[in-house]
């Protein structure tokens, strides 16, 4: 399979997700999440953030984001990306919680053989985000195994 970055920004909608990945409506197939980091993009106060990485089983509202191939020579991606967001999609089950001060940046590595895994189901897919709605804006890339 093909790598893939998405790289976004949350914005300041009260929502909980910053970056997703999904499967294609119109094609869809499996993907794996190999690593995410995320940060703080604004001047960071002294609060705590619980990130958390979620399935997600729905498209949700935000604006389309072009996963960028790590090889250019591969096809284009057959699975699509998400940031901006301004309504979640549904979110599921919490995959991985990291409980993180906002003046730190964090990135979480699947051990080989652990990639967080979504299903070959239209929408459905693996978002990184927070575990309650905030206002506060952070930056984040998802490295993606799928074409």
């Amino acid at each position: 399979m093909a790598r893939f970055s998405v790289a976004g920004n949350k914005g300041t909608a009260s929502v909980r997700s910053i970056i997703l990945a999904r499967a294609d409506v119109t094609v869809p197939q499996r993907g794996r999440v190999l690593d995410y980091m995320v940060g703080a993009i604004t001047t960071p106060a002294d609060a705590a953030f619980d990130h958390e990485l979620f399935r997600v089983s729905t498209a949700g509202t935000g604006a389309a984001n072009t996963p960028k191939p790590h090889d250019p020579a591969d096809a284009a991606a057959v699975f699509t990306g998400l940031d901006t967001v301004t309504v979640d999609p549904t979110i599921g089950n919490v995959l991985v919680r990291i409980p993180l001060n906002q003046r730190a940046s964090f990135r979480w590595v699947a051990a080989p053989g652990d990639e967080l895994v979504w299903p070959a189901t239209a929408s459905n897919g693996i978002g990184g985000g927070l575990a309650t709605a905030a206002v506060t804006d952070f930056s984040a890339t998802m490295m993606v195994d799928g074409n």
